[in-house]
């Protein structure tokens, strides 16, 4: 290459490489939207299952085995359209991920068994909407950590 490139020209190229990592690894994030889905499926499941009853029980199995069904599947087949580079987490976006979902099994565990020794009625149920409240606020908390983290180890990190 015999022509060489300005510096506002190398700057301007370098800006639109970082945009475009950027838009990249936004599309890679899980959408606001299936944390609070999931969240809502888990609670209404439990819910079915308190009731004992055997018809709800039907009904709340199979709404939770499509809702989730369909949820994962669109959020799967929209991270297949963009291919994000595997070493882009690290250690440390793994370990977020990990102490997450730990974290997350934990403190919905621990409130479900309190609420049953407090005697609450339907304590599974309110145990679930505990999880759900820690995946609609928790999840979209993760998914701006980790795309911090993407973008610092793209080397787009300003």
């Amino acid at each position: 290459m015999t022509e060489h490139m300005r510096p506002d020209e190398a700057a301007q190229a370098l800006a639109q490489v970082r945009a475009t990592q950027e838009q990249v690894i936004g599309m890679s994030m899980i959408p606001i939207w299936f944390w609070w889905a999931i969240g809502a499926l888990m609670v209404g499941f439990a819910a079915a299952i308190e009731s004992g009853d055997d018809t709800i029980i039907g009904i709340g199995v199979v709404v939770f085995v499509v809702g989730l069904t369909a949820s994962v599947g669109w959020v799967v087949r929209k991270a297949l359209r963009v291919q994000v580079r595997n070493d882009l987490l690290g250690l440390r976006g793994a370990g977020l991920i990990a102490g997450f979902v730990l974290g997350t099994v934990a403190v919905s565990l621990a409130a479900g068994f309190a609420l049953e020794a407090a005697d609450v009625a339907h304590p599974a149920t309110w145990g679930e909407v505990v999880t759900a409240m820690i995946l609609g606020f928790g999840g979209p908390w993760l998914n701006r950590a980790l795309r911090r983290i993407m973008i610092e180890r793209s080397g787009g990190g300003r």
